[in-house]
């Protein structure tokens, strides 16, 4: 008679992880149900004020731009030398010039979009996420510029700064990570169609507004995280400014409210740099779910965005110890 083994269940190390955090964030927020329920109310004001007007109108637009073919036109002259730049086909900076303008959905969605239609490489789909991911310049400017320091001319620095980072991050993605950039994912059932213009605006606003929804419900969770965490880092004894960076770093918005209270204006503006450049734990999961069936790797997305905080950090405190 054969003894019967019971199976056995391995988790491994991401597993694992996965399972404590879970656990943890569950009895954290379960705990401070109160204060959870009063950071959902102002991270939804948040998005009702702030991100949805700013956000939705420019997602839907991008979304037009990328199916139409409009933007590809529109940029064709610039497509060559900036595709030499950055390392990747000409074609996969048609999402590096919506995200300069229109910031991180826009871009995210518009290299999926091309990827999954088999116009660009898996390579150049993963390169261009990370190299086209930055904050808009309406964010810039108008959140960041007047209302931090009261200038748009800060915005337009720090924008500029933004966009020598990604030429930066460019070359490095063009010499180091080199790749064939020319091996195109065939799809055979391509979305792309002679599609007439109502129905191209019909599937802009459904595919917005799901955007939206993702990127608001991950702006309310990390929102009620930092609420949560900073009952507890009150009693840590960190400089107040090292608090606020790393706020920060988990959810972008919140962390550039907070760097205002910085009363030295080269560090106020070197940690809204660096959190610009670094965009966010709560971007970076919006990104994330915006390509969930894209089947790419988001390795050098992170290297990328680690490099480009540290490289837009030493830009803006090279230029603001002149200018302020």
């Amino acid at each position: 008679m054969t003894k019967k083994t019971k199976p056995s269940i391995k988790l491994g190390f991401t597993s694992g992880v996965s399972i404590i955090s879970a656990v943890f964030i569950f009895a954290l927020l379960l705990k401070n149900s109160f204060l959870t329920s009063i950071a959902v109310r102002d991270a939804l004001k948040i998005c009702a004020t702030m991100l949805i007007p700013s956000l939705f109108p420019l997602t839907v637009a991008s979304e037009i731009m990328t199916s139409s073919g409009a933007i590809e036109k529109l940029t064709r002259k610039f497509a060559n030398p900036i595709s030499k730049i950055l390392g990747v086909s000409p074609k996969a900076t048609i999402p590096y010039f919506l995200g300069l303008f229109g910031g991180y959905t826009s871009s995210c969605k518009s290299a999926v979009f091309l990827y999954q239609n088999g116009k660009i490489s898996k390579n150049d789909c993963e390169s261009i996420i990370a190299l086209s991911n930055m904050p808009s310049m309406a964010f810039l400017t108008g959140f960041i510029g007047l209302g931090i320091f009261n200038s748009a001319n800060v915005g337009w620095i720090l924008w500029t700064i933004t966009i020598l980072s990604t030429l930066i991050l460019g070359l490095i993605n063009k010499f180091i990570f080199k790749k064939e950039t020319n091996l195109y994912r065939i799809n055979s059932n391509s979305q792309e169609s002679n599609k007439g213009f109502s129905k191209i605006f019909v599937d802009a606003i459904g595919h917005s507004a799901y955007a939206m929804l993702i990127i608001c419900a991950c702006v309310v969770f990390f929102s009620v995280l930092i609420a949560v965490l900073k009952q507890y880092f009150i009693k840590i004894p960190l400089f107040e400014d090292a608090k606020n960076i790393l706020f920060g770093m988990l959810e972008i918005t919140q962390g550039i409210n907070t760097c205002a209270n910085i009363p030295n204006l080269l560090a106020r503006a070197t940690a809204c740099a660096f959190l610009t450049g670094w965009s966010g734990l709560c971007v970076h999961f919006q990104v994330i779910a915006l390509c969930e069936n894209a089947d790419i790797s988001f390795k050098k997305y992170f290297i990328f965005k680690g490099l480009q905080g540290l490289i837009c950090t030493l830009l803006a405190w090279i230029v603001f110890s002149f200018k302020l």
